[in-house]
């Protein structure tokens, strides 16, 4: 006897306003959230509410949920997620939302307040959360296929007058592959609010370049955190050379950093 399995898939969908700057959307998805990062300056002790706007851009009414969430980024980029409060710059813990449930209509658009309420004490630097939009699971399609969409904002918070950017190349390595050289360069935030990084590796054989390579522009750091920046060169021939790393994160200076190494 053949015997139909059903099957069941669940798609969650992450905006985030590293990749879209004006507003959290999923493409294709119906669903949008505008601001999809902002970025404020409220005072130690002050309160201050956020309108979140929510728009179903689909064919079909949804119902949707929120949540709030920690985040950071971890060395390779990508984003770690815990609940509020389990990180020391959290931002959430400070934070309430409503409605946090709510049904909208096809082509409607949902209002909903983030209210942040900073205590008095000895707050500086940048905190940082996400409210993420998720809808509830639905069946498209003869096989009850479910989709789910999840859509974040993300907030910054600064303390006025307390923000410093700052920091360092802690390490760097290079090893020779078959098709070239692999260069690492570890950076950490020193300050007390995210970055994005951009640099160049510059590799010298005595006084002469013999290679010179582009670091990626806007790769993150938040608060506290560290990047491993991993950069390809060309093959090079046997000899003693030395690799140069010029980072600039957005501060008053560029960092840097150097190491001899051998290819054999």
């Amino acid at each position: 006897m053949k015997v139909q399995r059903r099957s069941f898939l669940t798609a969650l969908v992450l905006a985030l306003l590293a990749f879209v700057p004006n507003s959290g959307r999923t493409a294709g998805f119906g669903l949008e959230v505008t601001p999809g990062k902002l970025e404020i300056s409220v005072p130690a002790g002050a309160t201050y509410n956020i309108p979140i706007s929510v728009r179903n851009s689909s064919f079909d009414p949804v119902h949707v949920q929120a949540s709030m969430v920690d985040f950071g980024v971890g060395p390779d980029g990508s984003y770690q997620f815990s609940k509020v409060g389990a990180r020391e710059y959290s931002l959430m813990k400070f934070a309430s939302i409503r409605p946090r449930e709510f049904d909208i209509k096809p082509g409607e658009a949902q209002s909903v307040q983030l209210t942040l309420s900073m205590p008095q004490g000895n707050l500086t630097g940048e905190y940082g959360g996400i409210v993420f939009f998720q809808t509830r699971p639905s069946r498209h399609g003869p096989h009850e296929v479910m989709f789910a969409v999840r859509v974040a904002a993300k907030i910054y918070e600064t303390v006025p007058g307390t923000v410093q950017v700052n920091g360092a190349v802690t390490k760097m390595t290079a090893a020779t592959t078959a098709k070239g050289e692999i260069y690492h360069v570890a950076f950490k935030n020193t300050g007390n609010a995210h970055v994005y990084i951009r640099g160049q590796l510059a590799i010298q054989q005595g006084n002469n370049v013999v290679d010179q390579v582009s670091i990626a522009d806007g790769q993150l750091v938040e608060r506290g955190g560290d990047r491993i920046l991993e950069v390809a060169g060309k093959k090079l021939p046997p000899g003693s050379y030395q690799a140069i790393a010029t980072i600039d994160y957005g501060g008053k200076t560029e960092t840097g950093g150097a190491i001899a190494f051998e290819v054999h």
